[in-house]
């Protein structure tokens, strides 16, 4: 029997600044998905690997630019509408 699949932790995450906890994956090929505590999930999937700024879609079509701070951290930025995620390393 294979041992249970332990879910990721909640992290302090924000979204437009507005703190709201959520859990982040991640997988080979640089696709991200955000799952957020209100039960919202949006997956993004690279479109140009970048240092420290990547460019993601997210699965309607908006494009974010992902910046990865020093620490770990990690910004999402949408340029056409100035909407911001804000997820932490833990």
């Amino acid at each position: 029997m294979s041992p249970p699949v332990l879910a990721a932790p909640w992290k302090d995450c924000a979204f437009n600044d507005q703190p709201i906890r959520c859990r982040d994956s991640h997988a080979a090929d640089g696709t991200v998905r955000i799952v957020w505590e209100d039960g919202r999930a949006t997956t993004y999937t690279l479109v140009k690997e970048g240092s420290p700024v990547s460019i993601l879609r997210d699965s309607l079509g908006g494009i974010w630019e992902r910046e990865a701070l020093i620490q770990g951290n990690a910004v999402f930025t949408n340029p056409a509408n100035g909407n911001r995620i804000f997820v932490p390393l833990r």
